[in-house]
C-alpha cells in the first residue's frame, strides 16, 4: 500500500458517511446534468473546434485523451480531456507523488491552468458517467480501498466542493494535499443536496481556482 493509500485510509475510517439527499432530489439533479451538458456542448463547440486546432498545430498526437477513472457502483469508465501532456506521457494519478505533468506546448499549460481542457467531461455527464457536482474522480475504485467514505454510491463530479476550497485540486502533490480534498470530499457526501450543488457551481464559476 503506499504512503497516500495509508494516510486516506486512516481518514476514511473515522466515521461512516451518511446520504442527505432524497429520490425527488436525484431526478432534479440528474435533469440538470443533462441539461447543462447538452448546452454546454452546444455554446462551447466553436471553442472546442479552435482548441482542437490548436493542440493539433503545436504537436502530434491525439487531440483528445483518455483516462481510467472509477465512478458510481466502482464501475470504470474513461474520462475525456483535452491532451495538455506529451502523447508517451504515462498517465498521472494520485498516488504517485513524484510525477509531474510535462506540456507538450505553452498552449497546453494555457488549456491546462484555465480549465479548458476538462471541457469533453460533458460528455461524461451526458453519458451519465458523471455528474456536473460531484466528488472528485479517484483513479482507484474508492469502494474497495476506501468503503467507509462510500464515494462508489455516487457519481463524480465535473467540478466539486474540494475544488472550491482547495487550488491544488487534481494536482495535489502531498500526503498532506489529498487528505485535506477529502475532507471536502466527505463534507459533501454528508451535506449533499441539489441546493449545494447550486452553490458549489457557482462558487466555481466565480472562483479563479480552475481544475
Amino acid at each position: 500500500m503506499s504512503q497516500l493509500d495509508k494516510h486516506s485510509v486512516t481518514i476514511f475510517e473515522r466515521r461512516r458517511v451518511r446520504g442527505t439527499i432524497s429520490p425527488l432530489q436525484e431526478i432534479i439533479k440528474r435533469g440538470f446534468d443533462i441539461a447543462f451538458a447538452i448546452a454546454g456542448l452546444l455554446l462551447l463547440s466553436p471553442l472546442m473546434l479552435l482548441v482542437s486546432l490548436g493542440i493539433k498545430s503545436e504537436s502530434p498526437g491525439p487531440v483528445v485523451c483518455r483516462h481510467k477513472r472509477y465512478g458510481l457502483n466502482n464501475e470504470a469508465f474513461e474520462v475525456f480531456e483535452f491532451r495538455t501532456a506529451d502523447p508517451d506521457q504515462e498517465e498521472k494519478t494520485f498516488t504517485d507523488l513524484s510525477n509531474k505533468i510535462r506540456y507538450a506546448t505553452r498552449f497546453s499549460q494555457l488549456l491546462r491552468r484555465s480549465g479548458i481542457d476538462k471541457i469533453p467531461l460533458l460528455v461524461n455527464v451526458l453519458r451519465g458517467e458523471m455528474s456536473i457536482v460531484g466528488p472528485h474522480p479517484f483513479a482507484t475504485a474508492p469502494g474497495r480501498a476506501f468503503h467507509p467514505l462510500e464515494l462508489h454510491k455516487v457519481r463524480p463530479g465535473l467540478v466539486s466542493w474540494a475544488q472550491v476550497n482547495d487550488d491544488e485540486g487534481e494536482t495535489a502533490n502531498s500526503v498532506k494535499s489529498l487528505d485535506r480534498r477529502i475532507e471536502y470530499d466527505r463534507y459533501y457526501l454528508e451535506n449533499r443536496s441539489f441546493s449545494f450543488d447550486m452553490k458549489i457551481l457557482l462558487l466555481t464559476l466565480l472562483s479563479q481556482r480552475t481544475y
